[in-house]
């Protein structure tokens, strides 16, 4: 059964990562469903959020194969375990000076 699995990636901070880590998503025929990519709170060292569908025998060959990736330094599966997730909405409002208030 296909389910939403969640994977934290912790990279090196550097130029073509994020390239790499969407080529093996797509090699493997996965879709990315979400991705967030932040700095931590080490330097050179970034945290990537994503978020994939498949079944977890796939998802887990898939990790597998992310920390391989010589600029992954570690990755874990964090769908069983309890998390906060947030959305964010950008949304453009047209008004004129006279309805701002």
């Amino acid at each position: 059964m296909v389910t939403k699995h969640t994977l934290i990636a912790l990279v090196e901070d550097k130029p073509g990562v994020l390239n790499k880590v969407a080529s093996l998503f797509r090699r493997r025929g996965f879709n990315i469903e979400s991705i967030t990519v932040g700095k931590t709170e080490t330097p050179g060292i970034s945290r990537m959020t994503i978020v994939v569908g498949g079944t977890g025998g796939a998802v887990e060959q898939v990790r597998k194969h992310l920390d391989k990736l010589v600029d992954v330094i570690k990755v874990s599966d964090i769908t069983g375990s309890r998390a906060l997730g947030r959305e964010l909405a950008l949304i453009k409002v047209k008004a004129t000076p006279q309805t701002r208030g």
